[in-house]
């Protein structure tokens, strides 16, 4: 009897599983719609089923879930002919194997099939694809087939393999040369700790973010666990806040997660369990450990073994001393292993464990397994001895945790004082303070000094400074925290005769007014942050210090992006007041921008987050939020706000200072002088010894014309960027503003022309200009699509005079360079009686500069005489002439398609020549330039600019023939042939109205979709 190849598998391994309730998971669902060959390669539980089907949502696909008996061709070829019924065409495939065809022609059938439809093949569990059958044998020329040879770029069809444990496929060699293979592992699948909240979230929890962070730090992201404690939690059997340190004695999740038996243990070999079992008392295993302290002289094979399993443990290669190998389990099976082991096992186990570690001179391991064995004092020793190295490397939650599993009885004053330290660092600073109150009156007041400087609030460290001197006389580090006390205070002076090193920190030269050596000093101080083990700096941040300078100096990108830096790094650091403060540094960066509502957005949302931590930490949003106050015109809400915040800055002079000037030029902008306000920050400044506060106090009174016009010059010649650039403290927001004050400074002070003229090259003069030539205001003027005149002082577009003055200015649009007075009379007034014509054109004239300069200067934007034409200058813009210069740019320089795709389609109607010859040219012009980007855009692989731009081509001229070749060379490339052949019958349709064939390349690339679907249809018919 004969077996049907049906009889080899099972047509429920070619379904695609089901997946209810699965977490949106963007970040992921990016990474695989891109991948030419996708391999997810993690252990049990990590989602890559569930992960994968969910992101099948649209598109052509094919699921084939394989096993064991994979490995023999046949029953493969089979498996694939059923999940090749999903694909267009493909019951070719099960016909191909019904008359009798090779594993290896069905695999390249299915190739084919996917290559003609840009389709997505997914090979579950394809571990069962790796040994001796997937490396050289006939498996493997299967697997060949599938990837179009194993040679890059020969096929559109995509292929995704999903495997417990690494795989070991020579056949991805060339592909994962060319870079078309994408991998994602269990650092990818796990679920971050965001996911993690929208999770529990989504079960209907409201939890804290310290809940989100400890239930993620208990499951580690493994999707499986999470999902499990989220049901859990849900149903009342676990409390979040109340979840068990899983080193720990009876943790509540040993329990909950007694499934794991069956879910990932199953069945396993005796030996094997035993060393599992026994081993799960450490977070890490090696094969020294496994003989010296489990008693396994064969441990290593036993690791080994468990790690080639995929599921037990992870093996990863630390070249730590002797150790070249570790093996881990995740600590949710530890949790569980634990529970088969009796109380006097674990003691006796974790007291051998205690010993080795301690002689190998691994303080941490050690400490762990002392508080395992029950020997707490031995606990609280090593704590006492290492704990505060520990914080420094931002240990806090170690430390925490361990203490909470000491007795407080056994705590002596120094761990009162660690904790203290530990919850300061967590930014727990009322219970910190409580902490400290039980420890030795010197660590008391030093801890208490600490908690002022981490908050800025020098006015609660005097008293303790003074007591800490007098237990301790001379105390190098007494002397310090007096001398950053002082720097807090402002006073500047003081603290450094005190330590004269403080002038090589980043908050030293910032409050002296030194920005570029700030920024400097906190670039570098970033740049050994970022990333590494440490505790948190609160407002030492050097990221955070460089989003502030950046903010002063108006660069308000690079403030924006150091500002985000920071605010990550206060989330890895799990740090709430570096979170709060660089969102406040955020809120700063979107002031410089002018973009007031993401800044008021960013102001309070720092501020929630401040609200629990510190008073301190409340200043510098409430500061942003009285200036937008100021700035809306609310003078009596910007009070409020800074007085509430200089209620908290506790004695810091120069915030005081920061205070007085942004509320100040806040209501300055709304038109409300605060002289008052300005006088205060100058004596804030004056005391702090602030360079750049007393410059930006000199410019902002210049600028309300109550300031000495020297003063100002001078503040502007030392920080030109000031004016050069709307920064946090600039004294008028727009560069037409801030060009007039310094026409005005050139004015009253020429001695200073030389120092300024570069401030007016940066706003875009190429001199110093006059103040007849600086208006104060920017026109806009528009016409393309529509004519329009919009000035930057005013909200409504500028209402014409006469009908004729929209002409006349479309006229001088069109001629950039001008024209002769009589030849624009000649087009507005054609045929006119000469005096007639000269009587409407002076007045249409008349009427277009009213449009134009009403409050300006006669001629500032628009030349009469002779020669008519609009006055080009930083003050003014057309958007033709603009439009002009992106057309004349060369394809692929950055910005010019996001330009042309932002371009109208048109130059606004007219009934004049010159107007309507520009519209003319326009309309060819966007479509050639747009085509050409297409064309740039598939030379470099940009498949989805080259889409982007050749549709929009076509969009405004059907017919464009070098567009609609680009776009159908663009789908091909996507693997989608259909997509090109309707761009080439919408061509030929344009075409056929114009009286017009393609050229000849362009029907050949028609054709060329056809090919694929005319040869699954030869297969059809045999």
């Amino acid at each position: 009897m004969t077996l049907n190849w049906r009889d080899l598998t099972s047509r429920r391994r070619a379904r695609v599983p089901a997946v209810r309730g699965a977490l949106p998971r963007p970040r992921l669902q990016t990474v695989m719609d891109a991948a030419r060959v996708l391999l997810l390669v993690a252990p049990a539980g990590y989602g890559k089923t569930t992960a994968l089907a969910a992101s099948l949502a649209s598109g052509t696909h094919a699921w084939l879930t394989l096993d064991a008996d994979d490995a023999d061709p046949q029953v493969l070829a089979a498996g694939l002919a059923l999940a090749a019924e999903s694909l267009p065409g493909g019951a070719v495939v099960a016909e191909m194997l019904d008359a009798g065809a090779a594993p290896r022609r069905v695999a390249a059938r299915v190739a084919d099939l996917l290559d003609a439809c840009g389709g997505l093949l997914v090979l579950d569990e394809a571990q069962h694809l790796g040994g001796e059958t997937g490396s050289g044998g006939t498996t493997g020329d299967v697997l060949r087939e599938l990837l179009g040879g194993g040679l890059p770029g020969t096929t559109a069809g995509r292929l995704a393999l999903l495997s417990r444990v690494p795989l070991a496929l020579p056949e991805l060699a060339r592909l994962d040369a060319a870079g078309e293979v994408t991998r994602l592992g269990t650092p990818e699948l796990a679920f971050t700790r965001q996911e993690v909240g929208e999770l529990l979230r989504a079960g209907g929890l409201d939890p804290t973010d310290a809940e989100v962070r400890l239930a993620h730090t208990v499951t580690e992201g493994w999707p499986i666990a999470v999902r499990f404690l989220a049901q859990a939690a849900v149903q009342g059997r676990v409390q979040l806040a109340d979840l068990a340190d899983l080193d720990g004695g009876e943790a509540q999740l040993g329990t909950l997660f007694s499934y794991l038996a069956s879910e990932v243990l199953g069945p396993l070999d005796s030996a094997l369990r035993a060393v599992l079992t026994r081993g799960s008392l450490f977070e890490e295993l090696t094969a020294e450990l496994a003989r010296e302290v489990l008693g396994e002289p064969d441990g290593a094979a036993l690791l080994e073994a468990l790690a080639k399993g995929g599921t037990f443990l992870t093996r990863s290669e630390q070249l730590t001393g002797s150790e070249g190998v570790v093996y881990r389990a995740h600590p949710l099976l530890r949790a569980h292993l634990r529970g088969g082991l009796t109380g006097a096992e674990i003691q006796a186990l974790a007291a051998r464990g205690a010993a080795y570690f301690e002689r190998t001179g691994r303080p941490r391991r050690a400490l762990a397994a002392n508080l395992l064995s029950g020997d707490v004092a031995r606990a609280a020793a090593l704590l006492s001895v290492h704990g505060a190295g520990w914080l420094a490397q931002g240990r806090a939650g170690l430390i925490e945790r361990s203490l909470g599993r000491l007795p407080r009885a056994v705590w002596t004053p120094e761990l009162h004082a660690l904790a203290g330290d530990a919850l300061r660092l967590s930014s727990r600073y009322g219970e910190a303070l409580a902490e400290y109150e039980q420890a030795t009156s010197l660590l008391r007041a030093l801890g208490q000094v600490q908690v002022a400087l981490d908050t800025v609030q020098p006015d609660a460290a005097w008293d303790a400074l003074t007591l800490a001197d007098s237990l301790a006389p001379g105390l190098p580090l007494v002397q310090r925290m007096r001398a950053e006390n002082l720097l807090n205070a402002g006073r500047l002076p003081e603290a450094l005769a005190l330590a004269p090193d403080l002038r090589d920190g980043a908050r030293a030269a910032l409050r002296s007014g030194d920005l570029q050596r700030a920024l400097e000093l906190a670039l570098a101080a970033a740049r050994g942050e970022a990333g590494g083990a440490r505790a948190a700096q609160n407002h030492r941040e050097g990221l955070l210090l460089a989003a502030f300078v950046y903010a002063l100096r108006g660069e308000s990108a690079l403030a924006a992006e150091h500002a985000r830096a920071g605010l990550a790094e206060g989330e890895r650091l799990e740090s709430p007041f570096v979170r709060s403060l660089a969102l406040a540094r955020l809120g700063h960066a979107h002031m410089a921008a002018g973009d007031l509502d993401a800044a008021r957005a960013s102001y309070d949302h720092a501020l929630s987050l401040a609200q629990p931590i510190s008073g301190r930490l409340r200043v510098e949003p409430l500061m942003g939020l009285a200036a937008l106050a100021g700035r809306a015109g609310d003078a009596a809400r910007a009070a409020a706000l800074k007085t509430e915040a200089l209620s908290q800055t506790g004695g810091d002079g120069y915030m005081a200072g920061l205070l007085h000037l942004a509320a100040a030029l806040g209501n300055q902008v709304a038109g409300a002088a605060d002289g008052t306000g300005l006088d205060a920050a100058s004596a804030a400044f004056q005391t702090c010894g602030d360079a750049f506060g007393l410059a930006c106090v000199a410019l902002a009174r210049f600028a309300a014309e109550s300031g000495e016009a020297e003063t100002a010059a001078q503040a502007a010649a030392t920080y030109p960027f000031l004016l050069a650039r709307r920064g946090l403290f600039s004294p008028v927001d727009s560069a037409s503003g801030r060009a007039r004050l310094l026409a005005r400074l050139a004015q009253a002070q020429p001695e200073y022309q030389t120092a300024l003229t570069p401030i007016a090259h940066a706003l875009g003069y190429p001199a110093l200009p006059h103040l007849d030539q600086t208006p104060g205001f920017n026109v806009r003027i528009a016409v393309l699509a529509r004519v329009s005149v919009t000035r930057s002082h005013e909200t409504r577009v500028r209402e014409w005079g006469r009908a004729r003055a929209r002409d006349l200015l479309s006229l001088l649009a069109v001629h950039d360079g001008g024209l002769a007075r009589e030849a624009a009379q000649e087009a507005l007034f054609a045929g006119a009686d000469p005096g007639v014509g000269e009587r409407n054109f002076r007045v249409t004239l008349h009427a277009l500069g009213q449009v134009l300069e009403e409050g300006a200067a006669s001629g500032v934007f628009l030349e009469r005489g002779d020669w008519i034409r609009l006055r080009p200058g930083p003050d003014l813009h057309v958007d033709l002439q603009a439009a002009r210069t992106l057309l004349d740019t060369q394809p692929g320089e950055a910005g010019r398609l996001d330009g042309l795709l932002a371009l109208p389609s048109r130059v606004a109607d007219s009934d004049l020549n010159d107007v309507q010859n520009e519209a003319q040219r326009y309309a060819a012009r966007l479509p050639d330039a747009l085509a050409a980007e297409a064309e740039f855009a598939l030379n470099v692989g940009e498949i989805g600019n080259a889409i982007r731009a050749a549709e929009r081509a076509l969009a405004l001229d059907a017919a464009h023939e070098s567009a609609a070749h680009a776009l159908m060379r663009a789908w091909h490339a996507r693997g989608n042939a259909a997509a090109a052949r309707r761009v080439y019958e919408q061509l030929r349709s344009a075409l056929d109205e114009l009286d017009l064939e393609p050229l000849a390349q362009t029907r050949a690339l028609g054709e060329r979709s056809r090919e694929s679907a005319m040869r699954v249809s030869e297969e059809l018919t045999g």
